[in-house]
């Protein structure tokens, strides 16, 4: 009886053992699913046509201030719900300001929406385009 009874303690060992182990491979998979997704999504908002809102939008007077750094920029425009994400916003920015494609950020009032994409918003508040209001002093 002794032997039938190691034998079945051993039989659970081993499947229990087995299902912690599909737990675990389970949870490894599913973190690293995950991780990827964030990873795509994150690419996405730096390179793709991400907008807060679909067209046509909210119109929002949006004002940059003289010696503003652009991260500050970005937690502004993400705080009134222009921009998805702070953080792929001031990474677009970084990339577009060292490959040459804009300027430095201008400092002023700005007409923007939140149906325009990181290019947009990034053309409106480098090259001084349209929808700049002159800043009162």
């Amino acid at each position: 009886m002794a032997g039938s009874q190691r034998a079945v303690l051993s039989g659970v060992k081993v499947i229990f053992g087995i299902i912690l182990s599909l737990i675990f491979y389970g949870l490894i998979i599913f973190a690293v699913s995950r991780l990827c997704v964030q990873m795509y999504d994150f690419g996405y908002q730096i390179f793709g046509n991400v907008t807060a809102d679909e067209a046509p939008g909210t119109d929002v007077d949006f004002t940059v201030n003289e010696g503003e750094a652009t991260m500050s920029v970005a937690s502004r425009l993400e705080y009134n719900r222009i921009i998805v994400n702070k953080y792929s916003f001031y990474l677009r920015a970084q990339i577009n300001a060292h490959g040459g494609s804009h300027a430095a950020i201008i400092p002023g009032t700005y007409e923007l929406n939140t149906s325009m994409n990181y290019e947009e918003i990034l053309d409106v508040i480098t090259n001084n385009v349209s929808g700049q209001e002159e800043e009162t002093q």
